[in-house]
């Protein structure tokens, strides 16, 4: 059963230069219980996707069209009041850097007693005891709690973040590239965190350019690519066999650590928003280019049970 539906979504920055279509015509479905990544280079607009989600696109980006539909309620055109009370009970947020998302003038410990004064409905001593729950479950030992940001490492500012993010238990929990400047270790207690919540019935967004870390965690993945979603899958069918030249350039890009395979990578830069290719937007570096690619954008279509946007995968060629 889906709980997350995304239709059609638009999502463009106005500035003075021009229009950047971050976000440019995604749809996309998360089902109840499920992990699905969101993967591809910088610049994609894969934290535009995720900032959508939660209607808190940063000025001078707004949506233009697109449905978000959560809980049968649309997002993209629910009042302040609607949205405000999503974020933070209903869908929790991590954003890619806690030092810039924490308040740095007040404890750790207060920052996350907030949210539930906010939206939890609780009050005195009830809201310390649950806070304090929180950051057990993320495995922070109660002296952090009267900690200020800068006290702790990289590591423990993620795990406060992601207290704060599920202290409420949000049916739906969406990181920005979480992982961001942590080393291997600390990285994978993250994604444990995340894994214990996805165990417990919670929903995961997770965003990255690592294809790897997404590959090993998730149920599904979507690829995406200048704006657009090129192709989303089982995880083992992404890995396993890519059917988009994308996707199969940066499969074939992840570094091997066992060393048995050379070093690949996409020829090209990807192109820029404001003034995208015509046709397909990965025409320039796709090795597989006809003219109907560089002429005509191609629609998504369903093969072996994916979809894919590509002309050399349509049904009628």
């Amino acid at each position: 059963m889906s709980l997350l539906s995304i239709k059609n979504l638009k999502v463009y920055y106005y500035t003075l230069s021009g229009i950047v279509r971050a976000v440019d015509g995604v749809s996309m479905v998360v089902s109840k219980g499920e992990w699905f990544s969101v993967v591809g280079e910088s610049g994609s607009g894969k934290s535009t996707l995720a900032y959508s989600i939660i209607n808190l696109v940063p000025p001078p980006g707004r949506i233009v069209e697109g449905e978000i539909v959560f809980n049968e309620v649309n997002l993209a055109k629910a009042p302040h009041s609607v949205i405000r009370r999503v974020r933070g009970r209903e869908i929790g947020f991590v954003f890619q850097d806690p030092m810039t998302s924490l308040d740095p003038l007040r404890t750790v410990g207060s920052q996350i007693k907030e949210v539930i004064e906010e939206h939890g409905g609780a009050s005195g001593r009830e809201v310390e005891v649950i806070a304090k729950e929180a950051f057990s479950e993320v495995g922070l030992s109660e002296e952090k709690f009267y900690s200020y940001p800068h006290q702790l490492s990289g590591g423990q500012r993620q795990r406060v973040a992601i207290a704060i993010a599920t202290v409420l238990k949000p049916k739906l929990l969406i990181a920005d590239e979480p992982t961001t400047a942590l080393d291997v270790i600390v990285q994978r207690s993250i994604m444990e965190i995340f894994w214990r919540l996805k165990s417990r019935g919670m929903s995961i967004v997770l965003v990255t350019h690592d294809l790897a870390l997404a590959s090993e965690w998730s149920d599904r993945i979507a690829v995406m690519y200048a704006g657009e979603l090129v192709e989303i899958g089982p995880t083992r069918d992404i890995i396993e066999a890519p059917l988009h030249p994308y996707t199969q350039l940066l499969v074939k890009s992840t570094p091997d650590i066992q060393g048995d395979k050379a070093l690949n990578y996409i020829p090209g830069e990807p192109p820029d928003l404001k003034n995208p290719p015509s046709g397909c937007r990965f025409h320039p570096r796709c090795p597989y280019a006809t003219e109907i690619c560089r002429r005509e954008a191609p629609k998504p279509t369903i093969v072996r049970g994916r979809i894919v946007s590509c002309h050399l995968l349509s049904p009628t060629r």
